[in-house]
């Protein structure tokens, strides 16, 4: 679905407050009822998840391919410190996906990503990728 310029940055800096509050509050189980004008953007839990998602995917994607081009060839250690990276500067949005990795909106998705994840490296249970 195609949204104007303006939409999406409103809607991008309404899931940043949301994941900023959950962040502050330590409360990752049900964020968007701290920021109302999550509402405004999207029409249920799914969306914002699936919105999220996307969000990590890239980030995810885009510091992996950074680290493998930097990289002196160890795979392992490349995407390892590209997800601790990620991780470091999403923390927030990173535990309200892992606090709903079983939702139907993303649990195929999570699932993918680990899957991704595992074949470069070891995934722990707490969802770090640690060379294995």
């Amino acid at each position: 679905m195609w949204r104007s310029g303006i939409t999406r940055r409103r809607s991008d800096a309404a899931l940043l407050e949301m994941i900023e509050n959950a962040a502050r509050w330590g409360s990752f189980d049900s964020p968007w009822h701290s920021t109302p004008q999550v509402w405004q953007h999207f029409r249920d839990e799914g969306e914002i998840l699936c919105q999220l998602q996307r969000q990590w995917r890239t980030a995810l994607a885009g510091a992996i391919y950074v680290a493998i081009e930097a990289g002196d060839g160890d795979l392992r250690a490349d995407v390892t410190r590209a997800f601790e990276k990620v991780q470091r500067k999403h923390h927030g949005l990173r535990k309200i996906l892992e606090a709903h990795s079983d939702h139907p909106a993303i649990a195929a998705s999570m699932r993918k990503e680990r899957a991704l994840l595992s074949s470069f490296v070891g995934l722990s249970t707490g969802g770090t990728p640690q060379a294995a």
